[in-house]
């Protein structure tokens, strides 16, 4: 296969597992949930969260974190590695890095040189490898 074809590929997988941690914090709401549901105003309050529960809970985010992680790791092969640089994949990068930022602290570090790094190389994005290699 192409260096294109398999950078387009990772690429996208790259993209999908990005949400992974959204997923996780999805899936721990709704372990959670009826947990919390027994709370009301005049009662005793005390939920009973079982073990289980919480352990579900939280492996589920911890899953999603790592493949976060994962994602990242496929985007940045994919980019620098593969150089696969579509137009669509440039836009995705930068919404990413743009939400990355508000994951404070080291998000924020690594949305901002991940959207500067963007901003520098926005040219290479959109052309072919043939383009980029004339370039180099």
């Amino acid at each position: 296969m192409k260096k294109e074809v398999i950078g387009k590929y990772v690429a996208v997988l790259g993209v999908v597992f990005f949400w992974a941690p959204l997923w996780g914090i999805v899936e721990s709401y709704l372990v959670l949930s009826p947990s919390f549901q027994e709370i009301s105003l005049f009662s005793n309050n005390q939920p009973e969260i079982s073990q289980e529960e919480l352990s579900s809970a939280s492996l589920s985010f911890l899953i999603g974190t790592f493949l976060f992680l994962v994602a990242l790791c496929l985007l940045t092969f994919s980019v620098v590695g593969l150089h696969y640089r579509a137009k669509w994949l440039y836009w995705v990068l930068v919404i990413y890095s743009t939400m990355l930022i508000f994951a404070f602290p080291i998000g924020t570090f690594i949305g901002i040189a991940v959207l500067a790094t963007l901003v520098f190389s926005r040219r290479k994005f959109g052309q072919s490898e043939d383009a980029l290699q004339q370039n180099f």
